[in-house]
Parts: structure tokens; C-alpha cells; sequence
């Protein structure tokens, strides 16, 4: 009967379709999977290297901070030593201020 073997060359084409889909299906997980195996350490490399920069920033301000400190220590030492310095001139030219008084007085 014409109408079994149609049915039959339906089903025979549905099947067909249906291997097609899974197969097509099984493809789309496959490349789906390999996307997700290079994306993930991908991202995970991304995050590394974040976190390197975040690291090497809070390091290189640190050393700023650092060098900042030292540079206003110094400072500090060097105003400290000119304040000494100036100390002694004026004592050193009180002395001679004394000493020509002492010399023009008592010839």
C-alpha cells in the first residue's frame, strides 16, 4: 500500500533528522566545551595578571611613599644643621666682636 510506504519513508526521514539533530547537537556541545576550556584560563590569566598590576601599583606608591619620607627627613636634617650652622657664626663672630673690643681697648 502506497500509504504504509509513505509512512514508513516519514519515519525512515524523521529518524534520519533526528541523527542529523543530535549529531548536530553533539558538535555544538563538543565546540561549546573547547570555547569554555580556552575562555576559562584565559580569564583566569586575565584575573592574574590584575591582580599583578593591583600588586605591583600599591608596591610602587609604597617605595614613593617610602622615598617621600626619607626625602623630608632629610630635609629636615639638613634645616637642622643650618640652624646649628648658623648658631656658630653667630657665636664665632660674637667672639671676634669681643676679642677686637678686648684689643681696641687694651692696646
Amino acid at each position: 500500500e502506497p500509504s504504509e510506504e509513505s509512512s514508513e519513508d516519514t519515519i525512515r526521514s524523521l529518524k534520519e533528522s533526528e541523527e542529523q539533530t543530535t549529531e548536530t547537537l553533539q558538535a555544538i556541545r563538543l565546540k561549546l566545551a573547547e570555547t569554555e576550556a580556552r575562555v576559562v584560563p584565559a580569564e583566569e590569566e586575565r584575573e592574574a595578571a590584575s591582580k599583578a598590576l593591583i600588586e605591583m601599583e600599591s608596591h610602587s606608591s609604597a617605595q614613593i611613599e617610602e622615598l617621600q619620607a626619607q626625602q623630608s627627613a632629610a630635609v629636615a636634617a639638613l634645616e637642622e644643621k643650618k640652624r646649628e650652622l648658623a648658631s656658630e657664626v653667630l657665636t664665632l663672630k660674637t667672639v671676634h666682636c669681643i676679642r677686637s673690643w678686648i684689643n681696641f681697648h687694651n692696646p
